[in-house]
């Protein structure tokens, strides 16, 4: 086993630089994302409740693959990570290896269910019939594309893991731009173009993720820091590795099923509240995607720092990478939190002019403020416990805290009480806050440290 200097400086000193370091482009990439997604419901907006409501609905529909994509890549992260923290990069190569073979096997399976089952999915999240007109073409088109993004979120997550979090931030951003302004064309027609609403921004998306696999294959594959992709290899099996991958990403599988389960039926909860409620929840969380952005790029730092230094033997280091991720992610959100809750109407405002759509949502983003010091927390030290390969224990936190707090509660809420969407958005708010108490306890024991992977 070839051994050589990690990829990250590991030392104590240069602790809050490197975790910083790793999360600020994960941040801005995310920014990039929640804001062109918003500019993209801008544009299909003026088109009327029914083609939010479809955007919204097929894009949850086409991120059901990412249940899947989720777990092979929290298991990547955390094995590919280790080995780096090592220096140990023949091991990590053959991780790649088996990742990327499973990633193309994945990709096609999900495309095909996309394609022939989207009238099937719409229905099941309760979309009415010219909700289903709409969103049928966006899902069948991007379908095809699911290969593509496979492809393009391990190879990001396989460069992340070896301390790289700047280069698929790039990519992210030019696929992201790309997509807008192919939607833009699209949606609203240009000369002799025809408008194409609603299929107009599934074309973008799609394009945009083909794109996107495009540039970083072969930045894999000419390799970074000796781990690369190498093709003359990509179908050769190694069922003990695969095995490892599953050991850590299985668990990470279920948390994504466990979870996205919980949140398909709570978008039926909503949606069966009427196109208008989901129109202003659609718009309010498009919006809370900003928000949250912080979480999702300390989370990824901390998965990241937690597995290189338990790689490098320094689980103590690992610990405290952890806790600083918690607090910079914590001072991010709180802000973030007050902006959205103190300037609620006006947000809502720049993308409808629907006044029952503007009140709801107002109100909406004004009661999802108060979730944004739990997901702070929740999601760094989740990130950090996956880093680690901890991942049984995150599946089952997140598991009773989507499915009795936000699930249960919001239904309570929802049917029993008769508060309508504002009762199921205070069981997305206790779901948070519950989490993060459950986090932090299995954080703080310190049991992940000598979790072998």
């Amino acid at each position: 086993m070839n051994s050589q200097e990690p990829t990250l400086k590991l030392d104590e000193k240069r602790l809050p630089l490197t975790v910083f370091t790793l999360a600020w482009p994960v941040v801005l990439q995310e920014a990039t994302w929640v804001i062109l997604s918003l500019v993209i419901m801008f544009f299909i907006g003026h088109l009327g409740p029914a083609a939010i409501t479809a955007v919204g609905l097929s894009e949850t529909i086409i991120f059901l693959p990412a249940i899947a994509l989720a777990g092979l890549g929290v298991g990547v992260t955390a094995i590919v990570a280790r080995h780096a923290g090592a220096g140990e990069f023949e091991q990590a190569n053959i991780t790649v290896r088996q990742a990327m073979l499973m990633v193309f096997i994945l990709g096609i399976v999900f495309a095909i269910i996309l394609w022939f089952s989207a009238d099937q999915l719409l229905w099941i999240f309760r979309a009415r019939p010219e909700v289903i007109e709409l969103g049928r073409d966006y899902i069948r088109v991007n379908a095809p594309a699911t290969i593509s993004v496979f492809i393009m979120y391990c190879s990001a997550a396989i460069l992340r893991a070896l301390g790289d979090t700047k280069t698929p931030m790039i990519i992210m951003i030019i696929v992201e731009v790309i997509g807008v302004s192919l939607a833009y064309v699209l949606i609203n027609g240009l000369g002799a173009m025809p408008a194409l609403g609603v299929f107009g921004a599934g074309i973008g998306r799609a394009v945009a993720s083909t794109v996107g696999a495009l540039i970083i294959l072969p930045i894999l594959i000419k390799g970074k820091d000796t781990v690369k992709y190498d093709l003359r290899t990509a179908f050769d099996f190694d069922w003990t590795e695969t095995k490892r991958i599953l050991n850590v990403g299985l668990p990470a599988f279920g948390d994504q099923l466990a979870m996205q389960g919980a949140m398909n039926i709570y978008t039926i909860i909503l949606s069966s509240l009427g196109t208008t409620v989901y129109a202003a929840h659609a718009l309010a969380m498009r919006i809370e995607n900003f928000a949250f952005m912080p979480s999702f790029g300390f989370g990824i730092a901390a998965a990241i720092s937690v597995g290189q230094y338990l790689g490098a033997k320094k689980p103590d280091l690992a610990k405290r990478a952890g806790y600083l991720a918690q607090r910079y992610c914590l001072a991010a959100m709180v802000c973030l939190g007050l902006i959205t809750f103190i300037f609620a109407r006006q947000l809502i405002g720049l993308f409808t002019d629907d006044p029952e759509v503007m009140r709801i949502g107002a109100l909406g983003l004004r009661i999802w403020a108060l979730a944004m010091p739990g997901m702070a927390t929740n999601q760094t030290f989740a990130g950090g416990l996956r880093g680690a390969g901890d991942t049984r224990w995150v599946f089952i936190l997140n598991a009773m805290g989507m499915w009795i707090m936000r699930v249960g509660g919001g239904a309570l809420m929802v049917f029993l009480f008769h508060l309508g969407a504002p009762g199921a958005w205070i069981g997305a708010v206790l779901d948070h806050n519950v989490r993060a108490i459950l986090m932090w306890r299995r954080f703080a024991g310190g049991k992940w440290q000598s979790i072998k992977v």
